[in-house]
């Protein structure tokens, strides 16, 4: 069976902390490898409008490309620490909606929301099970928050509630480029469009499989290679602080 590779959780000049335009996206990421892209742009500066636009953009680029783009909206809840990227062709359900009322709309309106990046502002600790039924995955590796190996919380509730791993570049740009994909049953040749929604239909039903460096990302977790990077995070988290206050220093001096 052949397998579309999506770059998971992008970012577009659409969202306000990223100039990334759909096109170059594409012609970056194909270069990269990738055969698709999940598309999450922030609920912070959108609107009904917006969305349509997102949508129609991402079709028609598809569509001329035939770079599969599936459209979502990632949203915040109102104290902007829990994060749902939502995927799918529902309509957009305005700024910083109940998450409780979100979780539940989407899969009502067909579309898969993915519990995001639960270490950034320890957005682990606001999880409710009660969410597990209705969500198509979790984040459990996110290339801005997560380092080199996956999040331990993450992998025991996507194990815990039968939920599906899932990975996020959550590209803004070429730092988060990063082989972290998200493999699907390639969907029958067709429009952007049907595509996409072929993609949802696969993300909904599980029938996805999160991989890193094309190994599954749960190989990352155990045995010798498993050890292997919990070493190297280890290392990687001692250096970056430092990193960062050398790379401070510098810019205050210039």
């Amino acid at each position: 069976m052949t397998v579309l590779r999506l770059a998971p959780h992008i970012h577009s000049s659409f969202s306000d902390d990223s100039d990334w335009e759909l096109g170059r996206l594409v012609r970056v990421l194909r270069r990269a490898g990738f055969d698709g892209a999940l598309v999450c742009d922030h609920d912070r500066t959108m609107d009904a409008g917006t969305w349509a636009r997102i949508q129609n953009e991402c079709d028609r680029i598809g569509d001329e490309t035939g770079f599969v783009l599936v459209p979502g909206v990632e949203y915040q809840d109102p104290d902007h620490v829990v994060h749902l990227p939502v995927f799918g062709r529902a309509p957009f359900y305005g700024r910083s909606p109940v998450i409780d009322d979100l979780v539940r709309g989407a899969r009502s309106d067909g579309a898969a929301a993915i519990f995001a990046h639960p270490r950034r502002r320890d957005a682990w600790r606001e999880f409710d099970p009660a969410w597990a039924p209705h969500l198509a995955g979790i984040e459990v590796w996110n290339r801005k928050y997560d380092g080199i190996r996956p999040n331990d919380w993450a992998l025991a509730q996507a194990q815990r509630h039968g939920l599906p791993a899932t990975v996020a570049l959550d590209w803004h740009g070429p730092r988060q480029l990063f082989p972290l994909a998200l493999r699907v049953p390639a969907p029958p040749r067709g429009s952007n469009h049907e595509r996409s929604d072929a993609v949802i239909a696969a993300m909904l039903a599980g029938r996805m499989r999160a991989s890193a460096f094309g190994v599954d990302v749960q190989s990352f977790d155990r045995g010798p290679l498993g050890r292997s990077v919990r070493g190297l995070e280890s290392v990687r988290t001692w250096i970056a602080p430092r990193v960062r206050r050398v790379e401070n220093a510098i810019r205050r001096q210039s």
